[in-house]
């Protein structure tokens, strides 16, 4: 095993091992204690000569009564009075504990937390004498003297066997759980367990349902944990070909629609199901299925075989001749994960179920292996809808074909969503009133149709025994549980955890981890210490590979799979949280994740791990004519740090007829692409990844282009939104925990700013292209061709720069010549006029003919003074954060320099938000705050044809007939154009 730099600076003991002054020094030093469920730190003053480990020990886990200081309140000792510490043996790193416990104690008494807790103290306590591996033994109560029999103490642990959701039914297909045709990685048929750690509970002793842990420097470990890995995790570990169950809910949608097979007709304010093709290949399933309308369950209720509900069975055909299709109602317009549930019947299904997903970007194809996993939500993967219903972009259908005629395929439900919790708590038996997907694992693996014994011991272990419990023989597997760390404050670092330890005596317990967990730890552990060292902050601290008594990795409740627990940081250490905070360090943690994932399936099985490539970089795309546009981008960026991923080898183009659903995308091996076949004036919205043999990246921001019906001008809208860090958080008023920062990337920047700038664009009949600004900035694409530009930068700041010194140069280039600029953003004054250079304050007062009055207009409207070019438009509103875009918070105050004029002035008062400049042939639009977050679409869309008017474009090329009608058309494509 291979153990790093251990990091002993600024650790709260201090001086904790220096040497004492004489006999009778003595030194006061903190040890941690438990007090009222958390870990304080309590004041331990002992002559130096005795301040040895079995002392620190003692006083820990038999910590003298009284008030413990600076808290104010009294210990908690874990263990009863009649305990005893009788040794402690150490080495440079691992350290066993020898107890004396009551026979009574022992029999009742000795569950997970309690092991959990003996760790989480131990182990921090214990830092001065750098313990990692922590092993705790009683003394065997039916022999006596201190020499006699010791036993591992969690061989008292009580703990009732997983049940075995199915088996003797049949050795299923070796085929991956759930694919998409040409879709393929380095994780292609593994299957990986994840949890996010804490949620909301409602446990014993509260009063309600609560977070299990508190709120701080702003963030709740509660909720940090679930978005990094819904959010950023997943979208990797999926971009690998893996199939992926959490253990708590993934989808952030909160809204949600049930369709099931029950219901027909019978709810067609919900949705409908019915059935197409040979009526005889389709029949009444024996088994019981899910049934909707059926919650809140209550607790001991499965959803699926506890509600009476029924399913159906279609026989399988080489090819199509019969199906079934939901049809859901969505309650408002966004991103739903879609998730379907069917019976098992041993080998007799299929293994290549086809379900046919409809959605507003078009079809998607994805196969389901229906010999396993039956009786639970099986994720399909995350679409777009549109409001309502509309069978064309929004259903699921299941269709018989398949390579194995002759089975059958199973249908029963179909959930579209996250939606709220519907099962009642535990203690209180009501609702949490909260997003599923904030919920703890305790009622959502019982959700998921888990049996009473997997959930009722406890949120903790209902994770691990969830993945025990779902788990089929045969299936590559592994569990990851993602927590952050606290203490007093003053920790740092990640450790990363497998379950107890190998006593330094050499001795092995059977009650240690399964086999491949510490292999899986280390390649987890090691990526996140040098993406975090290299990428985030040179001092990060490592804290070592570490084995502790959590019940969580408790191979009693999971010993089907490798698992391991990180500690990726400490949330009440005020640098770790700001890190924590952060959506680019969560962002980091992800990918080092599943990276280190990768690495270690690589590994086990003597292959060279391949890492997913990085987004493609500064992507562009032109329209060559009238049915001919062109799209390019540059190759993703790799090092030789280990931080970003593997070169690519090819990409993906996907296109969209609205910016928000795409198509199942377009290979090429180039970094161009061009598309031919396109209908006169016709949009298309697009974005694209880098494949390699180990996936598939995350994509770039989303472009637009519309062909023209005829030469004519053209627009260039330009995207330099890229700024994501913690001050766009979205605060949030948590009842009984206060303001709370949240990391909803939808809120806070879905990287389609020219996307939104397009859609409003459909009533200025111009062609249009778009780039992102690095293309701009390199000098690869002139702006010369282009009769306007439309720029936004969105919240983009001062550590992100809203325009470079190049891309200045660039615009003053183009000015100069008599060219149009709309710009936009929320900060380009503070961060040009106010705090920049002299160059930047030149650039923005005389070219642009703006000068910077202060950061914060403190509305979120804006209206048009007598004689400016949006006079009459109305009242014009941009986004707090609740209307779809994202919260401008602080947009500019501007005056109007130099033969300008103010266009627009923030409502209630004369305060400048947009200045105009009419110079002839050079005209300027500056605004204070970003055109993207203006709402409704009616009112942007008023807004860009004011823009258009101003700048005199030509609109007098009419579109032929076609134009903006909504249908992609069928284009072909060829490759390998070069950069324009």
């Amino acid at each position: 095993m291979r153990h790093k730099a251990w990091w002993v600076g600024a650790f709260w003991l201090g001086s904790f091992l220096g040497a004492g002054q004489g006999a009778e020094a003595q030194t006061s030093v903190g040890l941690p204690v438990w007090s009222a469920g958390q870990i304080h730190r309590a004041e331990w003053t002992v002559p130096d000569a005795d301040r040895d480990i079995e002392s620190a020990v003692r006083f820990m886990l038999l910590p003298p009564s009284g008030h413990l200081p600076r808290t104010g309140s009294r210990a908690d000792p874990l263990l009863p009075a009649a305990a005893e510490v009788l040794e402690v043996v150490h080495d440079d790193s691992s350290a066993v504990v020898r107890l004396s416990l009551p026979a009574d104690f022992l029999a009742t008494e000795v569950d997970d937390e309690l092991l959990e807790k003996l760790s989480r103290q131990l182990l921090l306590g214990l830092e001065p004498w750098k313990i990692r591996e922590l092993h705790l033994t009683v003394r065997d109560p039916d022999s006596k003297g201190r020499g006699d029999r010791f036993i591992a103490l969690p061989a008292f642990l009580n703990i009732e066997p997983v049940p075995v959701k199915e088996a003797g039914d049949g050795v299923v297909s070796s085929k991956p759980g759930v694919r998409r045709d040409g879709t393929s990685g380095a994780l292609s048929g593994k299957l990986i367990f994840l949890s996010q750690a804490h949620g909301w509970i409602d446990y014993g002793g509260a009063t309600g349902w609560s977070t299990q842990r508190g709120v701080t420097h702003g963030i709740v470990e509660d909720f940090v944990n679930a978005e990094a890995i819904d959010q950023y995790l997943l979208r990797y570990l999926e971009g690998a070909g893996a199939d992926v169950f959490t253990v708590r809910e993934s989808d952030l949608q909160g809204g949600m629609v049930i369709v099931d097979d029950g219901d027909t007709d019978s709810a067609p304010g919900n949705g409908i199901y019915f059935e197409f093709g040979d009526n005889s290949q389709i029949s009444d399933d024996s088994q019981v299925g899910f049934a909707n309308f059926a919650a809140p369950y209550a607790e001991g209720t499965d959803p699926f075989e506890d509600t009476g509900g029924s399913a159906r069975l279609i026989t399988t055909d080489v090819v199509e001749t019969a199906g079934a299709t939901w049809v859901p109602v969505i309650p408002q317009e966004g991103d739903y994960q879609v998730a379907v549930s069917y019976t098992r019947d041993g080998t007799q299904r299929a293994s290549d179920a086809h379900y046919r997903v409809a959605h507003s970007g078009g079809i998607s194809d994805i196969y389901v292996n229906q010999e396993r996993h039956g009786w639970t939500w099986v994720p399909l993967g995350r679409f777009h809808f549109r409001a309502g219903a509309d069978a064309s972009r929004g259903s699921v259908s299941l269709l018989n074909d398949s390579a194995e005629p002759g089975q059958t395929v199973a249908a029963d439900a179909v959930r579209f969503g996250g939606g709220l919790g519907d099962v009642l708590g535990h203690e209180m038996a009501t609702l949490s009133g909260r997003p599923r997907w904030e919920e703890g694992a305790r009622t959502h693996v019982q959700y998921l149709g888990a049996p009473p014994t997997v959930y009722t011991p406890g949120d903790v272990t209902a994770r691990s025994r969830w993945a025990d419990y779902e788990h089929f023989a045969g299936e590559d597997s592994v569990y990851v549980s993602w927590h952050s760390n606290a203490f007093d404050g003053s920790a740092r670092g990640t450790s990363s955890y497998i379950y107890s330890a190998n006593p330094p005596d050499g001795t092995y317990d059977p009650t240690q981890s399964v086999a491949g967990s510490a292999a899986l730890m280390e390649a987890i552990h090691d990526e996140i210490i040098n993406d975090a060292t290299v990428g985030w902050d040179p001092g990060w601290v490592d804290r070592g590979y570490r084995s502790a008594y959590f019940g969580e990795i408790n191979p009693a409740h999971n010993d089907e799979m490798p698992s391991t627990l990180l500690e990726v940081a400490f949330h009440d250490n005020a640098t770790d949280a700001e890190a924590l905070a952060h959506p680019r360090f969560r962002k980091l943690l992800a990918r080092a994740v599943y990276q280190g994932i990768v690495r270690y399936f690589a590994d086990r099985d003597g292959q060279t791990p391949t890492l997913l490539p990085e987004e493609p970089r500064a992507p562009w795309v032109r329209s060559d004519n009238s049915t001919t546009v062109t799209v390019g981008w540059q190759a993703s960026s790799t090092d030789d740090d280990g931080l970003r991923g593997d070169p690519a080898t090819g990409y993906r183009l996907y296109t969209s007829p609205d910016g928000k659903g795409f198509d199942e995308g377009t290979p090429t091996a180039d970094t161009s692409i061009t598309l031919e076949g396109m209908a006169p004036g016709e949009t298309l919205y697009l974005r694209v990844t880098a494949t390699n043999g180990g996936g598939e990246s995350l994509p770039t921001e989303t472009l637009a282009v519309r062909t023209s019906s005829a030469e004519g001008e053209r627009v260039l809208l330009v995207g330099g939104f890229d700024r994501l860090d913690s001050s766009m958080l979205i605060a949030e008023d948590v009842a009984g925990l206060g303001t709370v920062q949240r990391m909803d990337l939808d809120r806070m920047n879905r990287f389609d700013l020219v996307a939104v700038h397009a859609e409003a664009m459909d009533g200025v009949a111009v062609a249009m292209d778009s780039t992102s600004n690095e293309p701009v900035e390199s000098g690869n694409l002139s702006l010369d061709p282009y009769a306007a530009v439309i720029w936004g930068v969105g919240l983009e700041s001062t550590a992100d720069q809203t325009l470079s010194p190049l891309e200045q140069t660039r615009l003053m280039a183009y000015l100069s010549t008599g060219g149009k600029l709309a710009l936009s953003g929320a900060e380009i004054g503070w961060d040009l006029d106010h705090l920049g250079s002299a160059a930047d304050r030149d650039f923005y007062r005389l070219l642009l003919r703006s000068r910077y009055v202060a950061d914060d207009a403190g509305v979120y409207e804006a209206e048009a003074p007598a004689g400016s070019p949006f006079e009459g438009v109305g009242v014009v509103s941009f986004d707090d954060g609740t209307h779809g875009a994202y919260d401008v918070r602080y947009p500019d105050i501007l005056a109007a320099e130099s033969g300008a004029d103010i266009a627009l002035e923030y409502s209630g008062s004369a305060d400048g938000a947009a200045v105009a400049f009419d110079g002839g042939e050079q005209r300027i639009l500056n605004f204070g705050f970003p055109l993207d977050a203006i709402y409704p679409l009616a009112q942007r869309s008023a807004i860009m044809e004011r823009v258009a008017e101003f700048f005199g474009l030509d609109s007098s090329i009419l579109f032929r007939d076609g134009f903006e009608s909504g249908s992609p058309s069928a284009w072909s494509s060829t490759q390998g154009y070069p950069m324009p």
